[in-house]
């Protein structure tokens, strides 16, 4: 079933969902009608959605994303699989991009003044600089499941508006949270993503450790946002509950001004502690939990390796359309996202990167490499110069030629004549007594 069948299938499953009928006016628009409402027409082509302003219907648009969430939010158990749509390799492209281009295959996609700019949101990637992929190779795959509870939950409270929200927990067959959301959405837009519908069965006793699980992680979710919700009442709460206890103590005082009755005391401060707690307890936020649906997700875990082209090698696995790839980096061993092929044959972390500034190459932390304390960075120790002066080795980027006798002097150990204000090693430049002057040697001579 090709994208725009699914899309055409799943809005026709909806709308009967909602108990509407379709009558198709062409192929490219329909007219929906819902009993006692007005008949409605959408269209699957955004040109003819701007030319008669009426709804478009595709991935992504406001009223797909609209029945979208409909769906999920009251929905049944449903099951899906995951697969790239083409093949591994391409997909993987995804993720990691060794060209300044960020949007790989984007008709939106646009080019101003030598920069890459697309509208839509940028996914996660990671950068490699400085060289190319030149092969892909897959290692190992293993089928895996993933089960998304969707819970919808309610707060409550008099001093603010009511506060409704869908919470997501995503478990793996052993019962373990992870720490991200499946967004279906996205799944659907992604053009390297196959989507399609599943059927199996899910064990009972599986169902009830999973969702033991998922109502603990819920409570705590629950426990972070209840505060968050109330964090902004507290100052309002202790106001208001002040103010109606000075309200009780005053009509106490005018009770026993009046003397028109004979005035308890104990009934009233019994009263009055019963009244306290009830205002206190009204202004509680009340919480509100349901869940709404089960999504059982059938993907698969993939172990890869990627050959650049230094020869370098670099290992990861990615979870389709649940993760994204870790890198380690071969020195530091920290992960990241953002590395440089190395001209000494390793891919590292921007961190563990030491720029050449006489050749413009990037190596490692273990090439053998000069310092240079003036620019602090790093040269292939061939190269650069040796000062005349310190007899300490330098970079090119700061080096200076004696204009009396051409020879090579670092940043430390030149002058300029006062006169002539050329460039001079520090060793032909003499300083006068009168008017403290620093002059070459043809100028001393004129001063003689």
């Amino acid at each position: 079933m090709s994208p725009e069948e699914k899309l055409r299938h799943f809005f026709e499953a909806y709308i009967q969902s909602q108990g509407g009928t379709i009558t198709p006016q062409t192929p490219d628009t329909v007219t929906v009608t819902y009993p006692n409402e007005p008949a409605q027409e959408f269209t699957y082509q955004p040109n003819i959605a701007r030319e008669k302003k009426i709804p478009l219907l595709t991935v992504g648009s406001p009223v797909f994303q609209h029945m979208l969430k409909e769906s999920i939010n009251n929905g049944v158990l449903c099951q899906i699989s995951l697969s790239p749509r083409d093949s591994f390799e391409k997909l993987l492209l995804t993720y990691f991009r060794d060209t300044p281009n960020t949007c790989l295959d984007c008709q939106k996609t646009q080019f101003v003044e030598g920069i890459c700019i697309c509208p839509k949101s940028e996914p996660y990637f990671h950068q490699i600089n400085n060289g190319k992929i030149t092969a892909i190779k897959p290692l190992k795959k293993e089928t895996v499941r993933f089960f998304q509870f969707y819970y919808t939950v309610s707060f409550q409270n008099k001093l603010r508006a009511k506060n409704k929200e869908t919470l997501l927990i995503l478990l793996d067959e052993k019962a373990n949270c992870i720490n991200a959301e499946f967004n279906l959405a996205l799944a659907l837009e992604n053009t390297t993503l196959n989507v399609q519908d599943s059927k199996s069965k899910i064990n009972p006793q599986l169902y009830d450790a999973l969702k033991t699980v998922a109502d603990q992680k819920l409570k705590e979710l629950l426990g972070a946002k209840m505060v968050l919700f109330e964090l902004p009442l507290v100052k309002e709460k202790l106001t208001r509950l002040r103010s109606f206890e000075r309200r009780l103590k005053r009509e106490r005082r005018e009770r026993v001004i009046s003397k028109k009755h004979d005035f308890d005391f104990q009934k009233w401060q019994s009263d009055y502690e019963a009244l306290l707690q009830r205002e206190a307890e009204s202004y509680q936020t009340s919480l509100t939990v349901k869940l709404q649906n089960l999504l059982i997700i059938n993907t698969s875990k993939v172990k890869f390796e990627i050959t650049l082209d230094n020869k370098a090698t670099l290992q990861s696995s990615v979870t389709i359309g649940i993760d994204t790839p870790e890198i380690v980096c071969a020195l530091c061993k920290k992960t990241h996202s953002k590395g440089y092929v190395t001209e000494d044959g390793f891919y590292v972390c921007t961190d563990c990167t030491l720029q050449s500034l006489d050749s413009g190459k990037i190596y490692s932390k273990k090439a053998p490499l000069a310092h240079d304390e003036a620019l602090d960075e790093y040269f292939e120790r061939d190269k650069g110069f040796i000062c005349t002066v310190c007899g300490k080795r330098h970079s090119r980027f700061l080096e200076f030629k004696c204009s009396h006798d051409n020879t090579s002097v670092c940043i430390y150990h030149y002058d300029v004549c006062d006169i002539c204000g050329k460039s001079f090693s520090k060793l032909n430049l003499t300083h006068t007594d009168e008017f403290r002057k620093k002059l070459c040697p043809k100028h001393v001579k004129k001063e003689a």
